[in-house]
């Protein structure tokens, strides 16, 4: 893919990673709608990109905010060609521990948030001869347990991960789907805003700056995920590490399963997919 002249749409522009992909698309010829929740720190982010960057505040856990920011693509970019579900946040702590109004904001932005935007441009885009991509920032945490202490941010990541799979299944050809996976970005994640009446993140340690300081660059993560597109990869992985996680999950499934349901001649007629069809069939035969 040539990203000149393109259109992009990228949420949680305003700093971090969004920032980063404004940038790297602006640098590449594409035209940008940033989107986050602070004007100002929007504003900033689009003067710095330059002429070719524009901005639009935005909650993506407000489905009409979503709906407000496709229509705005579409009057001032004339369409989109490239939508980026990035915006996402974090509460770290142990699970039994996390309190309800937390749960509540993290699932909101990261899943309802993905789907409000991926589920708005993807129609927008299919209204448009020449289609588009959605990309849904997952992370590496959508590809196996990476490490205690965020529960719900993984739980929402691993449903970031399942939103992106049926919607390229469901998708029509002229429109491509990523999920871009990151491992550590030296980002300040987890230090942002929260919404009303949700206690204000604690000061971060200086473990955790340490920690957050040895990650890749948010630029280098932004290159990665635009080669990612570029080569038309659904799957778009920055951290080789993260394979392990994954691998550790499948020969813990696979074991599971050559113990408890090893594959017998006939199995298949439980797979619904083919159950489904047959069914399709035998309707369409009645009808006949």
């Amino acid at each position: 893919m040539d990203f000149a002249g393109k259109r992009a749409v990228v949420t949680g522009a305003a700093s971090g990673i969004g920032r980063a992909l404004a940038a790297e698309l602006a640098g590449r010829g594409a035209r940008v709608m940033l989107a986050d929740l602070d004007r100002a720190q929007l504003e900033e982010a689009a003067a710095a990109i330059g002429p070719a960057a524009t901005w639009q505040v935005c909650d993506i856990s407000r489905h009409d905010q979503v709906e407000a920011l496709g229509a705005a693509a579409r009057e001032r970019l004339g369409g989109c060609d490239l939508a980026f579900a990035n915006a996402g946040v974090i509460a770290s702590g142990r699970m039994t521990r996390m309190k309800p109004a937390e749960v509540d904001w993290i699932l909101g932005v990261n899943v309802r948030g993905t789907w409000s935007t991926a589920t708005v441009f993807a129609r927008l885009m299919q209204d448009q001869p020449e289609g588009g991509h959605i990309v849904l920032t997952g992370s590496e945490h959508s590809l196996g347990l990476q490490h205690a202490g965020a529960a719900i941010y993984t739980a929402s990541k691993h449903a970031v991960l399942g939103l992106g799979e049926v919607l390229r299944a469901e998708a029509p050809e002229n429109l491509g789907v990523s999920v871009f996976c990151p491992g550590l970005i030296g980002t300040a994640l987890g230090s942002g805003p929260r919404p009303e009446g949700l206690a204000p993140p604690p000061p971060q340690s200086e473990a955790g700056r340490l920690v957050q300081a040895r990650g890749m660059s948010a630029s280098e993560a932004a290159r990665r995920a635009l080669d990612g597109v570029a080569a038309g990869e659904f799957y778009i992985v920055t951290h080789p590490h993260s394979l392990r996680a994954a691998q550790q999950r499948f020969h813990e499934i696979e074991g599971a399963f050559a113990r408890q349901a090893p594959w017998f001649e006939g199995a298949e007629k439980w797979d619904v997919n083919l159950v489904m069809a047959e069914v399709a069939a035998e309707l369409g035969a009645r009808r006949k």
